[in-house]
Order: C-alpha cells, then structure tokens, then sequence
C-alpha cells in the first residue's frame, strides 16, 4: 500500500504505529464495541480501542485527523500570572496551585460552549476570524483574570473568592473536585441574576442522584406558573359558581388543568450535571476504569476532573478498554491578558462595558494541539463526572446510558438513581443553598463576618 510523506510521519508516533487501511470499516453493526481491527506495520490484523471523545466514538486511524482538529478546538485554560491582585493576599499568579480551578473553567467553558452554541461547534482556527467571533469574545470575557462580578464572572479571583466565604479554602491553596464543583454552582447562580438564559447547575454527591430533587431545581419556575394558572382557574370557577342565575347544563365551565407531576413538567432550562466520586482509598480501583472510559462516549459528557495528587487536569475523553485517558494540562504558565473598554454588545451580552483585548498572542494561548495521555488506573482516584442535559428527554437518555449494561464489559456501574430523597435527608440542592453576594472586587460579602484591618491575612 503505497503511503505518503505525512503518513509516514504519523506512523512513527509513540500513539499511532497503524497503517491507514480504508477497506477497515468501522464496526456499525455494534455501538458498544470496544474493540476494532487495524492493519499494523508487519500487515497482521491486531485489535485496537476504539476512542471516546465528549459524545463521539473516534476510529483510532479512519477518524484521526478529525479528532485532532476538534481536539484544537477545546479551550485551554492554564496557569497565568501579572493578573490584578487577589486581595488581600497579594497574589498575581496561581502558579502551583490553581491547576483543580482552571481544569474546572474548562469543564465549564465546555458546558457553556455547548448551551449557546452545540456539540459539534468548533472555534475557528484563524486568529483573524476567532477576534471577530461574538460568542468567542464573550466566553474569553468571562474567564479572564479580573475581578469584576458583572463581566468576568468565572474568573480565578470569583472562584477563590466563592471557595473561601462557603468552603474555608484560602487563595493559594489546593481545590479537590468536590469543593471545584460547588464553587462552578455558585458562580453559576450568580451569573443567572444577568444572564437568565443560562443552564443551572446540581451537584450530586456521593453518586447517588434523587431525581425528585433534580425535578425540583428544574421545573420550579414552571411549577410556579402552573399553580398560577391553577389559581386564577379556581378564582374563575368560583366567579361562576358565585353568580346570581342558577347553573344550566349548557353553561360554559372553567375545565381545571390536568394534575402533572414535577417529573411530567418541561423543564425550565438546562442542566449542568456535576458528580464528585471518590473510586478508591489511596489508589484508584482498577475495576472501574471501562466504567470512566464509558462516560466520554454519551453525549452528555462535557468530561471529567481529576488527575493526579496535586496536578489536576481536564478530561475529554479515553480509549474504550480503559487502558489510557486524555486530557488538557493546565501546568503552563501564560501571561494575564488585558481588558479593554467594549466597542458594541454582542447577542449573547449586550452591556457595553468591558472586554478581553484579544491580542494574537492571547487567542493563540487559549488552545493547544498537544493533548495529555495517562495510563488511566494511575489517577487519584477523587474525581468529578460532568454532564450536559438540554433538556428533560435528555436527562431520561443519560438515566438509561448510565444504568443499562454493556454486553461488552461487567464493568460496576458509576453512579445510582433513586426517586426522592430519603425522609431523613435533607436536599442539597441548588435552590436551597444560600449564595453569598459578590462585592465588585470578588469578594464574596458575608455581614456576620466582618474583617477589620487589624485582623491577620496568611500571605502565601
């Protein structure tokens, strides 16, 4: 088989020792295949993983320069320093600690990436045609490195600000997955009182999830509305009953709208779905590594935190056996970018105030072509599962993904549905969870907690 230069040069990678053979098909008969067969370089068949990749099973030779143009298309998030101080602590970079908290805004970035635009969206590779892009400018708007509560709501200095006043983790110091997704909640919350189109978030500990309590976030909006016309229904019915001449049969009567359960209701918006697991003690369980693998291939997933001790990542996606994962590294340090004051709003925020001075160098530092691979059992085993639902059908298909079984693996199943809560729980869920306010520093306000002058700060 004649092969040319740049195959050549693919084939020599440490990842990539197969031919590209297009009589390979891929195996369409079966969706849950694992496996696929290639051609290797002695022209013998070998079975090889297939790669799941945010909703997408990726044939490791046919689909391979796809996967490496969507792959570029992810945001980056790294470690950045000359950002305006975190006060009162004089930090201007979060080099060595800020890793859990920028893989978590790639989380995000994801979520949000797939909300107001879709799965299958990809940034546009030119410089030129990224600076012009609305969504992208406000999207690099919100994540930059500032301490404003209107514009840059997903900023480090919001993050920590949020991980101190509820969670008692100071600036400098390190976030597990757990803490990482309450402060993505909270931020979340804060930004619905601008932005009301947002998704909302609910985090699910201990993988159980109680769907009364999923109903409950997502629907009470339309539940309001429906008691609303419930009421005014009534108010008419009495209005008749009420009246001077007696009822006749034909007399026209107000019908009472159908009793619907908060399961049956639409839901209001979105949801963005966040599971913190803890798969081991010290070490991760190697019986779940098909199960971790299997999330990257539902549509659903915008990924998965976690890493190793103290070096969090973001990631994507992992080869269907579970043998190796892929992720995005946040351990490279880039320079803050600078803001600038807004020309004319855009679709999806129309407030003229300020933005990201997109300059060449910036847009180039919020991608990268060089993926991280781990060998995937060697993660710690404290991780965060994330999931994306549009809608109620949604939330049902992920049900059926995450509960059915494969016939291809008996690997354990990651997480639980439950209906409601047990009586002698109380819900977590967002709605219930009291948010401090954000001041336009980024400093959450607590009124019970007043900070003097004279009180000691820990400067790290």
């Amino acid at each position: 088989m004649e092969v040319n230069q740049e195959q050549e040069l693919e084939r020599k990678k440490e990842d990539y020792e197969y031919f590209y053979d297009e009589s390979n098909e891929d195996d369409e008969d079966d969706v849950d295949s694992i496996y696929t067969n290639v051609l290797t370089k002695n022209n013998e068949s070998k079975q090889i993983p297939y790669l799941y990749m945010l909703g997408r099973r990726c044939h490791p030779v046919h689909d391979y320069y796809e996967r490496k143009e969507y792959e570029a298309s992810l945001f980056w998030w790294t470690y950045r320093y000359d950002f305006p101080e975190i006060k009162p602590y004089c930090i201007t970079s979060d080099a060595g600690w800020g890793c859990m908290l920028r893989s978590a805004q790639m989380m995000l970035t994801h979520a949000l990436r797939i909300h107001f635009k879709s799965r299958h969206w990809k940034a546009e590779t030119s410089i030129t045609k990224a600076r012009e892009d609305d969504f992208v400018k406000v999207l690099l708007t919100w994540f930059a490195d500032f301490p404003s509560t209107s514009q840059s709501i997903y900023s480090l200095h919001n993050m920590c600000a949020a991980g101190l006043a509820k969670y008692e983790v100071l600036p400098g110091e390190w976030y597990g997955p757990g803490t990482a997704c309450y402060v993505m909640r909270d931020l979340v919350a804060l930004h619905q009182q601008r932005q009301t189109n947002i998704f909302r978030v609910h985090v699910s500990s201990e993988g159980t999830l109680y769907k009364e309590t999923i109903y409950e976030l997502m629907t009470k909006d339309g539940a309001k509305k429906r008691e609303q016309q419930q009421f005014e229904r009534r108010q008419q019915q009495q209005q008749q009953e009420e009246g001077v001449e007696p009822s006749h049969p034909l007399d026209q009567v107000v019908p009472e709208l159908e009793e619907l359960e908060l399961k049956d209701l639409e839901w209001d918006t979105s949801l963005l779905l966040l599971i913190p697991l803890r798969l081991g003690l010290d070490v991760f369980n190697e019986e779940y590594v098909q199960s971790v693998a299997h999330i990257f291939s539902l549509p659903q997933s915008v990924g998965i935190l976690g890493g190793r001790p103290r070096g969090a990542r973001w990631f994507y996606g992992a080869y269907a056996d579970g043998s190796k994962i892929l992720g995005l590294d946040p351990h490279t340090v880039q320079s803050a970018p600078n803001m600038k004051e807004k020309v004319q709003g855009t679709k999806i925020d129309n407030e003229k105030e300020q933005c990201i001075d997109l300059t060449d160098e910036y847009l180039a530092s919020v991608h990268t072509t060089y993926p991280e691979l781990l060998d995937l059992n060697r993660m710690d085993p404290s991780i965060a599962l994330g999931f994306y639902c549009r809608n109620r059908k949604d939330f049902l298909d992920l049900e059926d993904a995450l509960t059915r079984t494969n016939p291809h693996s008996s690997a354990p199943k990651l997480v639980s549905f439950l209906d409601k809560l047990p009586n002698y729980m109380s819900s977590d869920s967002a709605n219930d969870m009291m948010l401090h306010d954000l001041d336009d520093d980024g400093v959450f306000d607590d009124p019970q907690d007043e900070i003097s002058d004279e009180d000691d700060y820990v400067l790290l």
